[in-house]
């Protein structure tokens, strides 16, 4: 018996339907997250304990000195960082954004004493001296650097959308979650000697959230000294579990819950005092442009052993990645770039030991004779340029590069008497840039600025023209970890024969270099 058209059409429209709900179904998903570089889920506020950051900063450079705050118990604001879950980041979101030192002019008191800048470069590589905000605007500064780097992220949020607004959440935070304040309530006093289990649970039964504990180890006998305690906040500022935040980056943690870089099976100190650097076990860090003539070197000639060195490297710098570097994420950054556009500029001559790095500051030596390069100033200006500028820079004087790569390297090369003088050694390095003319030797492998070539190319084209492995180094460009061509090292003995810059790696027939080997290098072109 047939259907009624009534009956018919009703189950016209139920299958029609049925259809569409299935349709919609299938394509209301869940959404794709955001593809957007610049997304957070969650916001990080880092105190950092004083003490242990003075020591990171003097270890780096025996010329720095530290601006601790007067209350010698409080901890101090580091910084607030919106911040993807599993990974680190975003930063640098919005370069447009300059920052503006006279927002923060009604709570400078307050920031000097919760969010001071600790860590003052030697003087003349500063920009200005002065703790005040009002004079403090340079690159180096604590502000600055955390607006840059973070507050152009945490904008997003109305509640943090100015220098104002992040830097007074910075101090309320710090006022009302201050680590001094939360340890002291679980009877943690400073000179304790604990594991981060202890600090963790510390943390947590005050605070009932889940903090990450920072550890920085002592260079000389390998101790753990309590660095940071990081609490998180969602995006309506409330306070929440850190978990997920980032994955440890060293030590054994048996229990997941405790949220740690620190080695759990080792003591942490809480010190009350800066602890005394060895600076033969930490010489060996980036090299700046910072000099001072007040460094305290007495600890340098302790052991022979820390003088002697192998081989002789000489680095030369690609200067347009070099000022790329400089300048990508600054403002104020400029660069002196040398006269022969096509030039590669010497970086130094390091004394290193094979298979490792240094020595460096050999001697107490901190005089500097600049006069007695006079001969030869006008080439250093060109192949030995420094790149380095500001346009908020007071004042630089000239040779501040030449005196740092002296007194660094140079009093640990006089050992050999080719390399004696200050004259001697800064010749040396002119002559060699002469001699080993890296942009002809890449030319003859077809190797040409404004051009991208896998790294196995750029290295047998210098192994071929130079007779000798040499090292490759690359520089990431930060969100595309695009590679650039940035530094290349040739080596020599004591008798300034060129010689291999790894002579036992097992494999000398391969790259030795921190570059890519899937993608090519990019080899930027002269910048006029």
């Amino acid at each position: 018996m047939g259907m009624s058209k009534r009956t018919a059409l009703l189950s016209a429209v139920i299958v029609t339907f049925g259809l569409g709900t299935m349709y919609l179904g299938l394509n209301m998903k869940t959404p794709r997250p955001s593809k957007d570089p610049h997304s957070w889920d969650i916001l990080i506020f880092t105190q950092t304990w004083p003490n242990t950051l003075c020591y990171s900063w003097k270890s780096q450079n025996p010329a720095h000195t530290c601006n601790l705050p007067s209350d010698k118990s409080i901890w101090t604001v580091h910084g607030i960082w919106p911040t993807k879950y599993g990974t680190e980041g975003p930063q640098f979101c919005n370069k447009s954004l300059v920052f503006n030192p006279a927002a923060i002019y009604g709570i400078k008191d307050k920031l000097n004493q919760y969010w001071p800048d600790i860590e003052i470069p030697p003087s003349n590589a500063t920009e200005g001296n002065s703790s005040s905000i009002m004079t403090s605007h340079k690159k180096q500064s604590i502000w600055f650097h955390e607006w840059e780097k973070h507050g152009t992220c945490a904008v997003v949020l109305p509640a943090l959308d100015s220098e104002f607004k992040y830097f007074f959440q910075g101090i309320e935070w710090s006022e009302k979650y201050n680590m001094k304040d939360v340890l002291d309530k679980s009877n943690i006093k400073i000179n304790s000697t604990l594991n981060v289990a202890d600090y963790w649970k510390a943390v947590k039964s005050v605070l009932k959230t889940n903090a990450w504990v920072e550890c920085v180890t002592k260079h000389d006998t390998k101790e753990q000294m309590l660095a940071e305690i990081r609490i998180c906040f969602d995006k309506s500022l409330n306070q929440i579990d850190c978990d997920g935040i980032m994955k440890p980056r060293r030590g054994s943690i048996k229990k997941p819950h405790i949220l740690t870089n620190c080695d759990t099976k080792k003591p942490i100190l809480y010190l009350d005092y800066v602890p005394e650097q060895n600076i033969s076990t930490n010489a060996n860090t980036t090299d700046s442009n910072s000099t001072s003539t007040d460094i305290n070197l007495t600890n340098l000639n302790s052991t022979t052993d820390d003088k002697e060195w192998d081989i002789l490297v000489f680095s030369q710098t690609w200067p347009y990645t070099f000022c790329h570097t400089w300048t990508v994420n600054s403002e104020t950054h400029v660069c002196n770039l040398p006269a022969n556009r096509n030039q590669w500029t010497i970086h130094g001559i390091w004394p290193s030991k094979i298979g490792s790095i240094g020595p460096a500051f050999c001697n107490n030596q901190t005089a500097f004779s600049l006069n007695s390069l006079d001969p030869i100033i006008p080439e250093l200006h060109n192949r030995w340029t420094e790149i380095k500028g500001s346009k908020t820079w007071s004042k630089k004087r000239e040779g501040d590069l030449w005196k740092h790569e002296w007194i660094k390297h140079g009093t640990c090369a006089k050992s050999l008497s080719a390399l004696d003088s200050e004259y001697k050694y800064f010749k040396q390095g002119l002559d060699w840039s002469k001699q080993y003319v890296l942009s002809d030797i890449l030319e003859q492998g077809g190797i040409k600025p404004n051009g991208s070539y896998p790294v196995n190319q750029i290295w047998h084209t210098l192994r071929t023209g130079l007779g000798k492995n040499p090292r490759i180094d690359c520089f990431y460009e930060k969100g595309t970890s695009t590679p650039y061509i940035d530094e290349v090292r040739i080596c020599f003995d004591k008798t300034l024969s060129l010689v291999d810059c790894d002579p036992f790696r097992r494999n000398s027939n391969k790259p030795s270099t921190n570059c890519p080997y899937d993608k090519n290098i990019q080899y930027l072109g002269a910048v006029f």
